[in-house]
């Protein structure tokens, strides 16, 4: 490990070991299972007492590496790789919250969580109160209800909005109670959220981390006393990561730094234009002075990211017209590859969520959520203006 301090676009290409001897590129260690000399050995690793594998549904050095990245990425003392961010998001509920206690969410959530929230929590007596993003911190200070974690997303999906990072953290562990965050749509590179005290990080590695729309993968990232826990349970559940999978999550790292320099530029060049365009009602983007949460977001996160979404003043019919003639982004679910793509969240994401609930999250069947790609922003923003012309 280097004694210097490394930035960002440095550790995601190299972490923070210097090699010195090798190969350039950690190998691809595709196995299920790892030999001992005899049992002795083996009890002893199965025990932790020598740091080897065992299993690959335990461990595996290809993954432990992406492992290693991610800690040095976003400050924690350990990371575990999971099959997906739902995966994720799930051994870390499971591992940490028990029957009878209660979550605090923010009510701008992604559709999946909500689903996972309502449907399977509630069947193991696990409460989920939800709460306008902008009241998380009030409710932690100020209501009576002994909240064991508190979950919540910024910037959110898919509207954008921004929840103050450390007025929650510090809110929270003022209560007692476990923070944690999904940073998806923020990335390691624009934002740190453990460094304003949050004690969880979650991403969905499908996304900015992966990059290329080739891999679902899902992380989380912590301190070692609570990812004991997150540890066990992901081993029980099995939502393991695969070794190849591991292995072009880790080359998707690589390019992260130099990526999301160009989703944010792209992004940004784009709100701004369509800022100013009479057929679309809202753009709902972080980096633009009339966000509401614009000065917040300019506080915690060093760039706006590649995410932002549109309210067109259409029709459900309309809007899924705008969106069926788009030709340079892709009419696809999912975000954060280097490829544009378009969605209605009403009818993917956040399908089947009610719409007293949506209401809450300001999704309207005329919304759509643009993953803004990598490629030349003129060509995007023609894009755009063709299919609002043909809407």
């Amino acid at each position: 490990m280097t004694t210097r301090k490394r930035k960002p676009s440095t550790l995601c290409v190299q972490g923070e070991h210097t090699q010195t001897s090798g190969p350039a590129v950690v190998p691809i260690m595709q196995t299920s299972t790892f030999v001992f000399e005899d049992q002795q050995q083996m009890l002893d690793s199965v025990q932790g007492k020598t740091g080897k594998d065992v299993y690959t549904r335990w461990s595996n050095p290809t993954t432990k590496n992406v492992e290693e990245k991610m800690n040095a990425l976003e400050g924690t003392e350990d990371t575990h790789v999971l099959a997906s961010g739902m995966a994720a998001i799930s051994s870390a509920i499971i591992g940490l919250v028990k029957n009878g206690e209660t979550i605090l969410s923010s009510d701008s959530i992604y559709g999946g969580t909500v689903h996972l929230f309502n449907k399977i929590l509630s069947q193991s007596c696990i409460e989920v109160d939800y709460v306008d993003t902008d009241e998380l911190a009030n409710r932690l200070l100020d209501s009576g209800t002994a909240y064991k974690l508190c979950f919540f997303e910024t910037p959110t999906n898919p509207t954008l909005k921004i929840v103050d990072i450390k007025k929650v953290a510090d809110a929270a562990r003022a209560k007692g109670t476990i923070s944690m965050i999904d940073s998806t749509f923020g990335s390691p590179i624009n934002q740190k959220p453990h460094e304003l005290g949050v004690d969880l990080v979650m991403h969905s590695a499908t996304k900015y981390l992966g990059g290329h729309s080739d891999i679902i993968a899902g992380t989380i990232s912590g301190p070692k006393d609570l990812m004991a826990d997150v540890r066990g349970a992901a081993k029980l559940l099995g939502g393991t990561m695969d070794p190849f999978a591991s292995f072009l999550l880790d080359r998707g790292i690589k390019t992260l730094g130099v990526r999301m320099e160009k989703h944010n530029s792209n992004a940004s060049y784009l709100a701004e234009k369509l800022s100013r365009n009479p057929r679309i009602r809202k753009v709902h983007y972080p980096g633009l002075s009339s966000h509401p949460h614009h000065d917040i977001a300019r506080k915690q996160m060093s760039g706006f990211g590649g995410m932002l979404s549109i309210e067109l003043e259409s029709d459900l019919a309309g809007t899924s017209k705008f969106v069926d003639s788009l030709e340079v982004f892709l009419n696809a679910v999912s975000l954060g590859g280097v490829e544009s793509l378009a969605s209605i969240p009403a009818l993917s994401t956040h399908y089947g969520i009610d719409e007293r609930a949506l209401n809450e999250m300001d999704i309207s069947s005329s919304t759509v959520r643009l993953s803004i790609g990598i490629e030349d922003p003129e060509d995007l923003l023609d894009d755009l203006m063709y299919s609002l012309d043909a809407m």
